[in-house]
């Protein structure tokens, strides 16, 4: 039930581009987000506009950090800040993408129990590790994919819908992604994207930790 048309054993990798908005300030957004499922590890790429800001969040393992360009810390002039305090929320964001959530789910072992709600499947189960308190509702439509997943962690309520499921790939795959994505927090939204291309199992999809970063420290 949370394997076949997912392919969530063959995929190790994926990068996903979109374009929507954002809340918290108001904001027009163009995402770029890369990922790994082994390591785990993740790179957000956002830039916003009115006024025209670019925010890059990472996190690899335990470590997290914020960089000026993409593989800040590595190249020369940049910057690579460490942001520990964010680790546990940026490993949440990306065990909630759909193939995540399903990878979680199976990793959950005996501990996801399965029901059926209003015709839908729904996977309720905790996570473990640095997620340790956190737990995780996935919904499955008719298809197997992955349309809702929810976590509660205390009081504070994460929804993420996906809908459209297609495949956004520059080469045609049976890897089929969502191409319409919508958080809310609360109940209120706070994302709402468009999902344009994606790209799966891509080798050079890395997240080398800055030795700075690995100290707790500033850039010298």
């Amino acid at each position: 039930m949370i394997r076949g048309p997912q392919r969530i054993d063959a995929i190790n990798t994926i990068e996903y581009w979109g374009t929507g908005h954002a809340q918290q300030p108001p904001a027009m957004v163009t995402y770029h987000v890369s990922l790994s499922y082994l390591t785990p590890a993740m790179r957000v790429d956002v830039k916003r506009s009115n006024p025209d800001v670019r925010q890059i969040q990472v996190v690899n393992g335990s470590f997290a950090w914020n960089e000026s360009v993409p593989g800040a810390g590595f190249i020369p002039g940049t910057t690579a800040m460490p942001a520990p305090g964010t680790v546990k929320d940026r490993l949440l964001q990306l065990w909630s993408t759909p193939h995540g959530a399903l990878k979680a789910a199976e990793r959950a072992g005996s501990n996801a129990k399965v029901r059926n709600e209003n015709g839908a499947t729904v996977i309720t189960f905790p996570l473990a590790g640095p997620l340790s308190g956190t737990t995780m509702n996935v919904t499955l439509n008719s298809k197997n994919q992955v349309e809702k997943v929810e976590t509660r962690t205390g009081d504070t309520v994460t929804e993420t819908t996906y809908s459209d499921y297609k495949d956004l790939g520059e080469i045609q795959s049976d890897v089929l992604f969502p191409s319409h994505i919508v958080q809310r927090q609360g109940g209120v939204s706070v994302l709402d994207l468009t999902i344009t291309k994606t790209d799966t199992n891509n080798p050079y999809v890395v997240f080398p930790v800055p030795e700075n970063v690995e100290k707790g420290r500033e850039n010298e």
